[in-house]
């Protein structure tokens, strides 16, 4: 689905660009295919995230991949050669960075809406269950492959995927690096809603609206 022509509150970035059409903000990673979390995208989306406090109006976040996909996850070449550095205190700087954005994004005053197709992989599936919400269409693939890396989720994925899937079909998701289809997210309440994907972005708004229903008085 084309976006609609809105004001942008951020100039175009690398890997991020936040749309403000009208109550409902639309970030949308914009580095397909892959459109990876990298060092760069996490440098952006703290930048954005800060900047979301200066329009109170906000009643709802919609997150997508621009192109066929959600997200592919971290760069893996990147993340190596960081790991190579053996710099321990800046590792942990990246990560408590990493994990503070997606925290941030979890404790929005208002809903926040992942609208997946494709691969939503890694630090990717993260994002998206840092999200209140989660829509997909029938095409996504999801994920976390770090232990294939010698690695292990480190974006909060360890502690929100368990609330969601149960703590065994966790571990089994983590240590296999299995990947799930749409049914099997939807089944295991990973996913809340599968849709076409040409009502991706639509459907995602109007969930925005329905939890306004519901919770006439509250934001989030």
């Amino acid at each position: 689905m084309a976006l609609p022509y809105c004001r942008r509150i951020e100039v175009q970035q690398k890997r991020v660009i936040l749309h403000h059409p009208d109550d409902i903000l639309h970030l949308e990673l914009c580095s397909p295919p892959a459109n990876k979390t990298d060092r760069l995208f996490f440098e952006e989306l703290s930048r954005i995230i800060a900047d979301i406090d200066r329009y109170p109006e906000t009643r709802g976040l919609v997150i997508s991949g621009q192109g066929r996909h959600f997200s592919s996850g971290a760069d893996i070449e990147e993340l190596t050669d960081r790991l190579g550095q053996d710099d321990a205190a800046a590792i942990l700087e990246a990560t408590n960075r990493s994990l503070g954005s997606f925290q941030q994004l979890a404790q929005m005053p208002f809903p926040v809406v992942a609208a997946i197709q494709g691969c939503c992989l890694g630090s990717g599936m993260e994002l998206a269950l840092s999200c209140h919400y989660r829509i997909c269409t029938k095409n996504a693939l999801f994920s976390l492959p770090e232990t294939g890396f010698g690695l292990m989720p480190g974006c909060g994925g360890t502690i929100r995927l368990p609330r969601l899937a149960g703590l065994g079909k966790t571990i089994e998701l983590i240590l296999s690096g299995k990947n799930l289809l749409a049914d099997d997210a939807l089944d295991l309440d990973i996913v809340d809603l599968i849709v076409d994907k040409n009502d991706l972005l639509d459907t995602a708004r109007r969930l925005i609206e329905k939890h306004h229903q519901h919770f006439p008085s509250r934001k989030s």
